[in-house]
């Protein structure tokens, strides 16, 4: 995985070539999706306190989104080699609203920053114990697929440039 891969998520691809699929589906299970967790759990944490319920529905909200396009991602990497859309909602917005021939990544930037922030909020400040029981063992798993798909792409990622170098 490149760097961009292991600390977030990347740019969609028109097709991805060889085991690139493999590796796209992976990124949607180590990151994509419990990206999509922290989202959601935290907007659940947040309904039970008044003055963020308005943070919670729309944390609720975008990861829902977000969950269906790696979803959709997902099964078209599967099935097809290939992505069927952005990677995420703030993605698609953001691209949307760029003008210009060559698109940023923006939008997976600000996603990558909101969910790993939404983490640190959570641990920092002691929100854990508020995680509803049913929902902490995918906290938990979301956390220790992110930590180990970084780990992992970061490892990759050096093994590949070794490869490289060595060509």
């Amino acid at each position: 995985m490149s760097n961009a891969q292991q600390s977030g998520q990347t740019a969609r691809a028109p097709h991805e070539h060889g085991g690139q699929w493999i590796m796209a589906s992976a990124e949607i299970v180590s990151v994509g999706l419990p990206f999509c967790s922290f989202k959601v759990l935290t907007g659940v944490v947040l309904l039970d306190t008044p003055s963020l319920c308005a943070l919670g529905y729309a944390l609720l909200a975008l990861g829902t989104v977000d969950f269906a396009l790696n979803v959709a991602n997902l099964v078209s990497l599967v099935t097809r080699r290939r992505r069927a859309s952005g990677v995420c909602l703030l993605d698609l917005v953001v691209r949307r609203l760029e003008k210009g021939d060559s698109p940023s990544d923006l939008g997976i930037a600000l996603d990558v920053f909101l969910s790993f922030a939404l983490v640190a909020v959570v641990v920092g400040f002691g929100v854990i114990p508020r995680i509803p029981a049913w929902a902490l063992p995918v906290w938990n798993m979301s956390v220790v697929l992110n930590v180990l798909g970084a780990g992992i792409g970061r490892l990759l990622s050096s093994l590949q440039q070794r490869r490289h170098r060595a060509l």
